[in-house]
């Protein structure tokens, strides 16, 4: 009896070794893991993204530690800007514009293509967005992606979407209020606004930004957003720009083929509930995220970028300067 007791107490002061070990390499290995804030929208696929990079710990796996800072696209780049967050979502328009008013902010990986698109009541006459020129459309405001990417489409086929059509610049909610309430012809909306309409069967697209830029780009993808990151902090943490490019390399891929992840924060970040709106979300969202093979960067996807940047200035949407910002906006 008394030998086996000398045994269960050796036992045990032997697991008890072994779990303070094995906490203290974990808790040493945290430690020395360097903590980013990064700047994410509670709504929307790259918000979806961060809670994924989060949940499957792919920071960790990759160097570092995610601390996320919830928050509006505008807060986001406010934060960035006075350096109380190391990263952050950013567009190229927006980023641009940024860069105009003094704030470097640089682009390091691209998370998601356009998931833009003009919307028609289903038995309206309007089969391409030329048919509502005179028509009342609603929008996002002038220094949104949605309507600088809008502004370039149209543009390029010889149509001032401010002359042409009658705008009406509002938020999400409000465009799809007024859409629904008849107050306009059409509407420009992303997914999963767009999804959940399709889903009432009263309406139908009659323009999608991803193919529409694809053919005015000879086949090049333009990205609609990124993870950011001001210029100073890149430069002052170049080992970094590897481990984040992995990151959400392997979260962009992994929330594509996770249909079980998207269900789960459907409600949170899409505010879906219905399960027809969030079968037709998660099937019209998976193709909007990067391509899964994307090796980035690559010359012609960088340039197919830059293109559309110039182009647009040369356009008049962003201004003369912006063309000496557009080389250095991209991470090489």
């Amino acid at each position: 009896m008394h030998r086996d007791w000398i045994r269960t107490i050796a036992l045990a002061a032997m697991i008890a070794l072994g779990l303070a070990a094995f906490f203290s390499l974990h808790g040493l290995e945290a430690a020395e893991l360097p903590t980013l804030e990064v700047g994410f929208p509670e709504d929307g696929v790259f918000g979806l993204g961060g809670q994924y990079i989060i949940d499957k710990q792919l920071d960790r796996k990759n160097g570092f530690i995610v601390k996320p800072r919830w928050a509006g696209v505008p807060e986001i780049q406010r934060l960035m800007g006075i350096g109380a967050i190391q990263l952050g979502l950013a567009v190229s328009e927006v980023s641009l514009r940024a860069n105009l008013g003094g704030t470097p902010i640089r682009l390091v990986q691209p998370y998601q293509v356009p998931h833009i698109f003009v919307l028609v009541p289903k038995d309206s006459p309007y089969k391409d967005v030329l048919d509502l020129k005179g028509k009342a459309i609603a929008l996002t405001g002038e220094t949104t992606s949605l309507y600088n990417m809008f502004d370039y489409i149209m543009k390029k086929r010889g149509v001032n979407i401010e002359s042409d059509y009658k705008l009406k610049k509002l938020g999400a909610p409000v465009i799809i209020a007024v859409l629904e309430k008849g107050e306009v012809d059409g509407a420009v909306l992303w997914e999963a606004h767009v999804s959940r309409l399709l889903v009432s069967g009263k309406y139908r697209t009659i323009l999608g930004f991803r193919e529409e830029m694809e053919k005015l780009l000879k086949g090049e993808v333009v990205f609609l957003n990124y993870v950011g990151a001001v210029e100073s902090w890149i430069k002052q943490n170049p080992e970094m720009i590897s481990k984040i490019r992995a990151t959400w390399a392997a979260a962009s891929r992994g929330v594509q083929e996770d249909e079980a992840h998207f269900q789960k924060y459907a409600k949170r970040f899409f505010g879906l509930e219905n399960p027809d709106e969030i079968s037709l979300a998660w099937k019209r969202t998976r193709p909007t995220l990067a391509p899964a093979d994307l090796k980035w960067p690559n010359p012609s996807g960088l340039e197919a970028q830059r293109k559309y940047l110039r182009e647009a200035t040369d356009l008049g949407i962003f201004p003369k300067e912006a063309k000496e910002i557009v080389d250095k906006l991209f991470v090489p």
